[in-house]
Order: C-alpha cells, then structure tokens, then sequence
C-alpha cells in the first residue's frame, strides 16, 4: 500500500471528476464489521478516504487505482543579487 493514514491525496471518480481527499484507513488497517462482505466480493476496496464535496464531507471507499498523490510544490525565494 502506496499511501498511509492522514495523506493527502486526488481522488478521481467513475465520472472522471477529480476531489483533493485525504486517507482515513487502510484495508489493512480496517476494523471487523467495516466493510459489508457482499460489498467486499463486488469491487476491491483499498483505502477509506473523506472528500469534500458540494460543503459537506463524505466518507468513500475506493481502489488504489483511483488515488494520485497531491504533490505540494514548494517556492523558493530568488537570491537578490
């Protein structure tokens, strides 16, 4: 697993829409009873992350696969000469 707890990260839905999310769990670190089985059989599920969207926070399962680091570029100050 790519990404660890608290990361931020670009989730891009089944629509091809991008949110900045941030991971909550990991499958490995999921506890028992969180994902229904018959769900669990269905897709593959990696991380549990928490978008924003439309003002207000949702919780979503989702694949690895739809996850993309948010690389935070850093400005450096120019040298006065």
């Amino acid at each position: 697993m790519k990404f660890v707890k608290g990361q931020d990260v670009s989730y891009t839905a089944l629509s091809g829409r991008s949110y900045e999310a941030k991971v909550i769990e990991r499958k490995m670190d999921f506890k028992k009873g969180l994902i229904i089985k018959s769900t669990s059989k269905q897709r593959d599920f990696h991380y549990l992350i928490e978008i924003q969207k439309n003002g207000t926070t949702e919780n979503i399962l989702c694949a690895e696969n739809h996850l993309q680091l948010i690389e935070k570029k850093k400005r450096r100050a120019k040298k006065a000469a």
